[in-house]
């Protein structure tokens, strides 16, 4: 599969990219998916920023080694997520991640 932003021909939008990652998972290309999650991601499209978060919370368990677990910044996407959609705060995702800093399950992401 293509590199995302290879740099190959017009430039796709992040929901494009978040279709060739959908397109990719389901041919088990997860580091390919991942590519393009990552790009749709950085282009704000909520999306891909809540299934990225996802595959990066559940990394090898739902992956193998093709996507690595990285909690924080599982958490940082999925806040990201959180924050476009209308639902906000009410999202399982904010309620998950979006704790107060000091939370034992989200200091060891917070920088001093």
């Amino acid at each position: 599969m293509a590199e995302a932003g290879g740099g190959l021909g017009p430039a796709i939008t992040p929901a494009q990219q978040y279709a060739l990652a959908l397109e990719a998972q389901t041919l088990g290309d997860y580091a390919g998916m991942a590519q393009w999650l990552r790009a749709s991601a950085r282009g704000g499209h909520a999306p891909a920023q809540r299934m990225l978060g996802m595959a990066l919370i559940g990394g090898p368990a739902l992956y193998g080694s093709a996507v690595p677990a990285d909690l924080c910044e599982g958490r940082l996407w999925l806040l990201r997520a959180a924050r476009q959609q209308v639902a906000g705060a009410d999202d399982p995702a904010y309620a998950l991640f979006g704790r107060p800093r000091g939370d034992a399950l989200t200091s060891p992401c917070e920088t001093p």
